[in-house]
């Protein structure tokens, strides 16, 4: 006998509501629009990891001139 795994009747995974709901949890608002970290480093022509960083460390709410400007640590 091997594992056994449930499926469920009706699988949602690779469905429009399913991936909707997937991103919505890596969604960020950017001046009242909702974006995704990919969609932040397109627009600022950075990596998605060092979007990650910069909305990581900004003040909220965030805002395009916020995340466009270089992080400075303080002297």
């Amino acid at each position: 006998m091997g594992t056994v795994t449930f499926q469920p009747e009706e699988s949602r995974a690779g469905s429009r509501r399913g991936g909707t709901a997937r991103a919505a949890l890596y969604a960020h608002v950017v001046e009242g629009q909702l974006c995704t970290t990919a969609q932040i480093a397109r627009r600022l022509g950075i990596s998605p990891d060092a979007a990650y960083q910069r909305i990581k460390k900004r003040p909220h709410p965030l805002t395009w001139d916020s995340l466009a400007t270089k992080w400075r640590k303080a002297a």
